[in-house]
């Protein structure tokens, strides 16, 4: 089984630069994800070398390694950014996915932690519902188990 590097698990950080809020839209929003104060984005990547050759992201498409691509926008507001592996140029393995959302960028999490998160929560709601039944429990050796609620030493009392 895999380890994660707690270095590759940036699902409680977010980035923004705010410079760039009032000016993000479709043709620009790779770029400023690209910046590098961004701790989400890969300096080794195929996008680096199509910037420094100045070449279109359609070049993208030829070469193979890590890349950055826009998967969905939807102006002012919200923007999704796919980090993908491209083995050749009609198969890629998606990586991770970024959303930007009015200039705040997170790391979208993946179907693992999502389920972990919510089976967490579930288990401690039924560890602490057996726990609560196990306050209630009572033994002695000669009467065996029982329940002892604190509502029945009020009724008795009255």
């Amino acid at each position: 089984m895999a380890t994660v590097d707690s270095r590759d698990n940036l699902l409680g950080i977010s980035w923004v630069d705010s410079a760039w809020i009032p000016i993000l839209n479709p043709g620009n929003v790779l770029d400023y994800f690209s910046e590098r104060s961004n701790p989400f984005y890969d300096r080794t990547c195929n996008n680096e070398v199509v910037k420094m050759q100045r070449l279109s992201l359609e070049h993208l498409h030829n070469m193979t390694g890590l890349e950055y691509i826009l998967l969905h926008a939807q102006e002012p507001i919200l923007y999704i950014i796919r980090k993908q592996h491209r083995h050749s140029p009609t198969q890629v393995t998606p990586l991770a996915d970024y959303y930007i959302i009015a200039g705040v960028v997170y790391q979208a999490p993946d179907l693992g932690s999502v389920i972990n998160s919510r089976m967490l929560t579930a288990i401690h709601a039924v560890q602490s519902a057996f726990d609560e039944a196990m306050s209630y429990c009572r033994y002695h050796p000669s009467k065996g188990y029982w329940w002892h609620f604190k509502d029945q030493d009020e009724r008795g009392k009255s």
